[in-house]
């Protein structure tokens, strides 16, 4: 019997929500201080990597009730994000080739 997780479903659920606010501010061209605009997030997750984007300085408080991106704190979290996770990727990799091989010699 395989063993369901709902994790992978709630990390795509979250990185999604993560794109959809990043991409609304490209959309909007909301780059500046200058060029901030209104946001409300529509559902709860994600209001939830909105208050997470905001805390981490991603995503800045214009003037009151506006919002904007910092492009340069978005690509150095997509890059600490990065860091993290290709020696994970890599050493997951290496473990599974090794489990099917030594499940194939067996």
């Amino acid at each position: 019997m395989i063993a369901y997780s709902p994790a992978p479903v709630i990390a795509a659920v979250v990185t999604r929500a993560r794109r959809k606010i990043i991409a609304y501010f490209f959309a909007m061209h909301a780059i500046s201080a200058e060029d901030a605009v209104a946001y409300k997030p529509q559902r709860f997750i994600e209001t939830r990597q909105f208050d997470r984007l905001r805390a981490k300085g991603i995503v800045r408080d214009g003037k009151p009730g506006t919002y904007w991106l910092d492009v340069a704190a978005c690509e150095a979290d997509r890059e600490r994000r990065r860091r993290i996770l290709v020696p994970v990727v890599i050493v997951a990799t290496v473990v599974i080739a090794m489990a099917l091989l030594l499940a194939y010699r067996g």
